[in-house]
């Protein structure tokens, strides 16, 4: 019988921190919903994209680069007039092949709920110029996420629960923008 692949050891490690982050982002069905929702995830990505910059790539990483979206998000949170909160301290991860793979595995996955999440933007009548510019962006690319899967999957000597570790840390991460986005909106 063949061993589960990386990806469903981490979807099973991470499902509790995703369904918990899942259920903070919501549904965003209002405008101020969405609002509440560009300040969680302009301080998330804020903290992680900090982060990414500082890292140095492992050489089984050559040729990947990380997305970076903390400038469209900011021009989005220009157009609604919204004030970007306080920046969070990034993921205290360690400087290891592991730790990068476990955020880009949060990262890239969030790449798959940018298309439902750009639906419902447009809904609201915010779309590539005007609002929603991040999720466009995020949501046009279909072939990172195979992409980074195959990079996982064929990451040579890696320890997966030192890349769960990492994963439900960025995560975390992700939760602590959303708590303070929701108590500033209060």
């Amino acid at each position: 019988m063949p061993e589960r692949s990386r990806r469903a050891q981490l979807r099973e490690s991470t499902s509790q921190a995703h369904a918990s982050l899942d259920r903070m982002v919501g549904s965003f069905d209002s405008p101020d919903a969405y609002r509440n929702y560009l300040r969680g995830i302009s301080t998330f990505r804020e903290a992680v994209e900090r982060k990414l910059v500082s890292t140095v790539w492992p050489e089984q990483c050559d040729g990947w680069h990380a997305e970076m979206f903390s400038r469209l998000i900011a021009d989005d949170l220009r157009d609604l007039d919204v004030t970007p909160q306080p920046s969070l301290d990034a993921p205290d991860l360690e400087r290891s092949p592991e730790a990068l793979l476990g955020m880009l595995y949060v990262l890239e996955g969030s790449a798959l709920g940018s298309r439902v999440l750009y639906k419902r933007a447009q809904q609201l009548g915010f779309d590539a110029d005007f609002g929603a510019r991040h999720l466009a962006v995020q949501s046009r690319r279909s072939d990172r996420w195979p992409a980074f899967l195959a990079l996982l999957e064929n990451a040579d000597l890696i320890d997966m629960e030192r890349v769960a570790t990492a994963s439900r840390a960025t995560f975390e991460t992700a939760e602590q923008a959303f708590r303070q986005a929701s108590h500033e909106q209060a």
